[in-house]
């Protein structure tokens, strides 16, 4: 298991059509000595859009890498760019969605993680294509 993972050799994954959009794990208990907290990256490209809200028991936080959008947090939006954090508080409905002319990359950190009992995020994943 791994300690140290650089982003770009995380796994990643590609969602089905008809969304546009990549997930990737860099540390997430099945694959690194973590037990209470996961992070990975999302990739939006120009104009795609998480397409419905998330809900989780935990908190999480993303960092926007790059691009710009905005943030649907229950019932606000609010504008993002680069290097701007988003805090969701447990229980908050979330979804990230591009405006810009680029790829947005976001980093996410939530504890505990969302993926359920250990294994769960290969059922999460099983419709997506394995990119790495």
């Amino acid at each position: 298991m791994k300690d140290v993972v650089k982003a770009n050799e995380c796994m990643l994954w590609k969602s089905p059509r008809p969304h546009r959009r990549c997930m990737g794990l860099i540390f997430e208990r099945d694959i690194t000595p973590t037990a209470n907290i996961a992070a990975g990256i999302v990739i939006l490209p120009a104009g795609e859009e998480q397409t419905k809200l998330s809900v989780h028991e935990g908190e999480e936080i993303y960092y926007v890498v790059r691009g710009t959008g905005q943030f649907v947090l229950d019932d606000r939006v609010v504008d993002v760019e680069q290097g701007t954090a988003v805090y969701i508080a447990p229980g908050v409905g979330h979804r990230a969605i591009n405006t810009g002319d680029e790829e947005m990359e976001l980093y996410w950190v939530n504890t505990p993680p969302v993926f359920g009992p250990v294994g769960a995020y290969r059922d999460l994943m099983k419709d997506w294509e394995r990119i790495r």
